[in-house]
């Protein structure tokens, strides 16, 4: 369950001096404070989504929204307003969020640049992550012995149904006697047809 909302927090309280009050009409000074609202997931700060500002008579204590004041008291406020900044941390999640996407598509282009070397380099031990021809099943292969123009695999007997799966079948007991004789070109083809679409190497 994902929990969002929203929330605010106080960025800015001043005053505002020499103005009449609409309700008791005294020449008054006025307290005004001005919130910024954010929405927010897991209750970490995603990005900013308005203000709300209220003032009070500091002399019959009436608190007011912007709407209800005269123009003059509004005009004050509106400078006093100004340099109320809306808060870096207000954007927290969008940071974070950002930072996961690319760490996520660094981390992919590492990969994809290993996967690239190690194709062309087999050792034993390799493991192919493989997608079969049928049904979207998805294995492993391992490398067991590497000659010039060769490569000898065993793989898998068990498979799974999706791609985030694959590392639960790679497993010793679980790999064939079976040994299935490759040429290095041929499994340069199976990757660039992306049927081996991930290597891992210890």
């Amino acid at each position: 369950m994902i929990f969002f909302g929203s929330r605010a927090s106080r960025i800015k309280d001043g005053q505002i001096n020499n103005v009449t009050c609409p309700n008791c009409e005294n020449q008054t000074s006025m307290t005004y404070s001005i919130f910024g609202k954010y929405a927010h997931i897991y209750w970490i700060p995603a990005f900013p989504i308005g203000r709300e500002n209220v003032v009070e008579c500091n002399s019959c204590k009436r608190t007011f929204k912007l709407n209800e004041l005269s123009e003059p008291i509004k005009q004050k406020f509106n400078r006093e307003k100004e340099d109320a900044k809306t808060p870096i941390w207000y954007f927290s999640g969008i940071g974070i969020i950002a930072f996961l996407i690319a760490l996520i598509s660094y981390n992919s282009m590492q990969s994809d640049k290993e996967n690239a070397i190690y194709i062309k380099e087999p050792a034993i031990g390799d493991v192919y992550s493989i997608k079969g021809s049928a049904f979207g099943y998805y294995s492993t292969m391992k490398v067991t012995e590497v000659t010039q123009d060769s490569v000898f695999t065993i793989i898998s007997d068990y498979e799974v149904g999706k791609k985030s799966g694959v590392n639960e079948v790679d497993k010793s007991e679980y790999y064939t006697d079976q040994i299935e004789h490759l040429s290095k070109e041929q499994l340069i083809s199976m990757y660039e047809s992306e049927t081996i679409y991930d290597i891992d190497r210890d």
